[in-house]
């Protein structure tokens, strides 16, 4: 199974780098494609360039070490180094090479609980347009893959997915769906349900595969995290992604995440209308960069128009709120300048924490 398309591997150099290169050894010998090795360094204050840029060399050193093991079975891997935030670092790099799928580790067992809301890995599931493997648990997929599906609003992306890492590590494949135990005889029955996720499961090549189709009863998300226990790979597919609001994702996803054991597979489907929200990003950039030109040439009367309205339409952008704070202090109004400092330096905070 050949796909040009890059896989770009967040490798944060601790206790998770032997099991996301061994992942990413596994997957290369499977799947024919290129990898970028990315590593970012943490930033440090007052540091002279020179200093930076043989922090950078001594860390492409450590990384070359590493990826020996890669280069020796003849996979195509390269690294990137740079100081910033890991999660912007594996983002950036992806729409860049416009890669197929992001590696990331995700803590072992006994510390799945430090992969909450501000970590690198959950902010890359959040932002990324791309699937994301979250590497938990076992260095390769050797058991099942299960593929949770919501009836209400399924992910084809999520269910395709599945399919192709089930055939591609020659795994079983179980696809399941969970109702509401209410008494209240809304929604479909046990059978529809089943004919529901067997006509899904139709629309994809699943010639040869070994599938299972289950429909449960009870909270979605602990059957969920229930039936991940005996899997080798949660693939979970998230409809509505808008690049201006990245962060939501639905409660159940959301705790499926946080608290299943084994590896994870994060699929977003991107909004129909991507066109028009690349467009509008255009814009807010050009807007940005208008105003930053505006604040350097101390006109930032004329800058307000300019970023006022790109602030609403992107709560979550830091440099934009920034700028947007930095204009208001220089029009005087500093309370709404303060608040909006306060924002960016949140916004910053919850992306570069590990």
């Amino acid at each position: 199974m050949t796909n040009p398309k890059p896989v770009v591997v967040a490798l944060p150099l601790d206790h998770q780098t032997d099991e996301l290169l061994a992942t990413a050894l596994d997957l290369g010998q499977r799947l024919e494609c290129p990898f970028v090795v990315v590593h970012a360094l943490g930033k440090r204050r007052l540091e002279s360039e020179p200093s930076t840029t043989n922090r950078i060399a001594k860390a492409k050193q450590t990384l070359g070490l590493r990826l020996q093991p890669l280069w020796k079975a003849g996979l195509d891997v390269r690294e990137e180094v740079e100081v910033g935030a890991p999660a912007e670092l594996a983002i950036n790099t992806a729409l860049r090479l416009s890669a197929q799928l992001i590696i990331t580790g995700g803590g072992r067992p006994a510390t799945i609980r430090r992969w909450l809301v501000g970590s690198a890995v959950e902010a890359i599931v959040h932002r990324a347009v791309v699937p994301v493997w979250v590497v938990r648990g076992e260095r390769a997929v050797r058991r099942t893959v299960l593929c949770p599906l919501n009836l209400n609003s399924p992910s084809k992306l999520g269910l395709a997915s599945a399919v192709r890492m089930a055939r591609l590590f020659e795994v079983p494949l179980r696809v399941m769906t969970v109702l509401s135990d209410n008494s209240s005889g809304e929604g479909p029955s046990v059978e529809e349900a089943r004919r529901d996720l067997e006509e899904m499961l139709a629309q994809h090549a699943v010639n040869g595969l070994d599938v299972a189709v289950d429909v449960v009863t009870g909270s979605p998300a602990e059957r969920i995290v229930d039936a991940a226990d005996d899997a080798g790979m949660l693939v979970i597919g998230s409809r509505g992604f808008n690049p201006l609001v990245p962060e939501s994702l639905d409660s159940v996803t959301t705790r499926a995440l946080r608290h299943s054991q084994c590896s994870i597979l994060a699929v977003r489907e991107v909004h129909v209308d991507l066109e028009a929200s690349e467009a509008e990003i255009a814009r807010l950039a050009d807007a940005c960069r208008v105003t930053w030109q505006l604040i350097e040439d101390d006109r930032a009367v004329e800058a307000l128009p300019f970023i006022e309205p790109a602030a609403q339409r992107a709560p979550f952008n830091a440099t934009i709120q920034e700028a947007y704070a930095i204009v208001l202090e220089k029009v005087g109004q500093e309370l709404e300048a303060r608040s909006r400092h306060e924002l960016s330096q949140m916004i910053r905070a919850r992306i570069d924490r590990s």
